[in-house]
């Protein structure tokens, strides 16, 4: 089941970032990676846990057909407008919604973790659900080892303030945001951070398999510098390919 601090979380999160970013050239290259990932030509995909909707929008200009699934109604509507109805976007809970057809590529970019590992099991068999049988998946895996290297770095995003923390116990990143003038409007998002060998035994409960492994970027606090692509081990999250074993 959802959370209860999903929705809160990224309401403020949307409402403290700077909406005005212009940000097309990158996500078109992120976009261009997908497909690059993918591998093969497709024609249908969806996107959930979309956000603002910026790498559904890219991705609808290349020619792919989106469906966004989204929880806040914030960012749903912010979507929409933006999209010029290039995106079919729905509203609703990843555990309850139904949706009403099956898509070539199903993605979960930055925010796979929510809950217990038995929520992220129901999860995978709906991504599985919502795969053609010939389909694929892109799911992003936040990685323990960076996150215990970061707990307490404290910055500051747009106009509030953010800290992360990595809980030993439950192996979860907590990221922290709050807004410099009402600290006490802190709210925090809370993910499990999965080896490769953890999420690849998920997985395979699930009935995937993963068939490709891309390590992301991490933040170089030291230097004050992000690098785009770093070895697995030493990544912020990875993203998996996954597709259905037959």
């Amino acid at each position: 089941m959802t959370q209860s601090w999903v929705e809160p979380f990224y309401r403020k999160q949307f409402e403290w970032m700077n909406q005005d970013m212009d940000m097309k050239d990158a996500y078109n290259e992120l976009a261009q990676e997908v497909k690059e990932q993918v591998g093969n030509a497709f024609s249908e995909m969806l996107d959930i846990g979309a956000g603002r909707g910026d790498m559904a929008k890219a991705l609808a200009e290349q020619d792919i057909e989106m469906t966004t699934l989204e929880l806040v109604p914030e960012l749903v509507e912010f979507a929409r407008e933006r999209s010029n109805g290039m995106v079919t976007s729905y509203c609703g809970d990843f555990y309850k919604f139904e949706l009403p057809e099956v898509f070539d590529v199903v993605s979960y970019f930055d925010g796979f973790g929510i809950g217990s590992d038995e929520d992220q099991l129901r999860l995978l068999n709906r991504i599985r659900k919502w795969m053609k049988e010939d389909g694929c998946a892109l799911i992003d895996i936040y990685q323990p080892r960076y996150w215990q290297q970061v707990d307490g770095q404290e910055m500051t995003v747009h106009a509030a303030r953010r800290v992360y923390q990595y809980d030993e116990e439950e192996h979860r990143m907590l990221d922290s945001w709050w807004h410099a003038d009402h600290p006490e409007e802190k709210v925090t998002q809370s993910l499990r951070c999965y080896s490769l060998e953890e999420i690849s035994e998920l997985c395979e409960q699930a009935g995937l398999r993963i068939v490709g492994i891309f390590p992301g970027g991490a933040m170089d606090f030291e230097e004050w510098r992000y690098h785009d692509k770093v070895p697995l081990h030493e990544c912020l999250s990875y993203r998996v390919k996954v597709k259905k074993i037959v």
